[in-house]
């Protein structure tokens, strides 16, 4: 189905366009973390920044050990390759560290795309690093989609103003977004949401 006013897509990177094999659970079980918080979020409520400093390691050590592991998801290296030889602006805005995501666009040869990493801006669900993604590229948020497979990817988006494009793959739809209208199973289409007159800018 074409989005008529897309004029740039902004991806997730762990669980979008790469499967980084992160074991979260692991990570989880190390720092003591509640499955009720998101880890850096955890993070924030530990007493002491030498507290802070010693899980973020933890973090940054499972982070680097997935940009050595991480392999293309399913298309989306064609997909990627497609649409910035287009000249459609991409970025990639990720919760993990900049050397992390880095490494992995280095490791999978991705194309030179504009990255926010969690030291840039607050992390997802803020829509921080997606509201510079649009000023760096002007344009206003309803002009850009974000794709990504999680709930903190489709609450940035919404919050950002931009449309929130869920990946799955195969995957079954979670109960919680049984009813999201963008759902993408497959890169491929979402080079068909994007037509050929989406590379020229708003008036």
């Amino acid at each position: 189905m074409p989005y008529p006013e897309l004029q740039a897509v902004i991806f997730d990177l762990d669980g979008t366009l790469v499967d980084s094999r992160l074991d979260f659970a692991a990570m989880r079980r190390e720092l003591t973390a509640p499955e009720s918080l998101g880890l850096l979020e955890y993070v924030e409520t530990l007493a002491s920044e030498r507290e802070k400093q010693v899980a973020m390691d933890v973090i940054h050590r499972h982070e680097m050990a997935g940009a050595e592991a991480a392999t293309w998801m399913p298309g989306a290296e064609a997909l990627l390759h497609e649409l910035h030889g287009q000249g459609l602006p991409l970025a990639i805005v990720t919760r993990n560290s900049r050397r992390a995501a880095q490494l992995t666009m280095q490791r999978l040869a991705m194309p030179a795309v504009l990255l926010k990493a969690r030291e840039d801006a607050a992390p997802k669900p803020d829509p921080e690093a997606l509201l510079m993604v649009a000023a760096e590229f002007r344009l206003a948020p309803q002009y850009c989609a974000y794709v990504g497979d999680f709930r903190y990817d489709l609450e940035a988006a919404e919050r950002a103003g931009m449309l929130p494009v869920l990946y799955v793959g195969d995957a079954p739809v979670a109960s919680e977004h049984r009813d999201h209208p963008w759902v993408l199973r497959d890169f491929s289409d979402l080079a068909d949401w994007v037509k050929p007159d989406a590379l020229r800018r708003p008036a």
